[in-house]
Parts: C-alpha cells; sequence; structure tokens
C-alpha cells in the first residue's frame, strides 16, 4: 500500500486531499501576498491559488476548514465560505 510519508499512522482522516473554497476580502497585491505567505507555511496544504480579481481562494491539502479559515483570518482579512 502507498502512504504519503507526511501521514502518521494514527492519523484516521481520509488520504485524499480536500479542496477548500473561501471568499477573502483582498484589496490588493500586498493582501493576496500575505495570504499566500501564510497558506505556503501552513501545514497539511498540498497547494492554493489565491485570485485577487475574484477574491476567491482554493486550497488543497489535508488541513481543515477551520484550520485554514483561521490561518487566513490572522492576516486580518475577512474569510469566509465560498457560495456560487
Amino acid at each position: 500500500h502507498f502512504r504519503p510519508a507526511h501521514r502518521s499512522p494514527k492519523d484516521h482522516g481520509p488520504t485524499m486531499s480536500d479542496h477548500i473554497v473561501l471568499k477573502v476580502a483582498m484589496m490588493c497585491s500586498g493582501c493576496s501576498g500575505a495570504v499566500e505567505r501564510v497558506l505556503g507555511k501552513m501545514e497539511g496544504v498540498q497547494s492554493f491559488d489565491v485570485n485577487l480579481e475574484t477574491q476567491k481562494v482554493t486550497v488543497v491539502g489535508t488541513a481543515t476548514l477551520a484550520q485554514v479559515m483561521d490561518t487566513i483570518a490572522k492576516t486580518g482579512k475577512a474569510v469566509e465560505i465560498w457560495s456560487d
């Protein structure tokens, strides 16, 4: 069985990655840059896409929705779940 190196045997969650899509209030490239910096350092984030124009942030990884929202909120940006 293939097991990604970053997961320990005590993890009971699904091994597949989750897509988390959020709306983040970003007014300038400095705002989106701050969001990119915190996501880049966050554990459990495999990849992310920050779109300043649509204020849409997509995160792929094993981090939970709450963890991602808390991390982005620490930048001072308003964050909410994306709704179509």
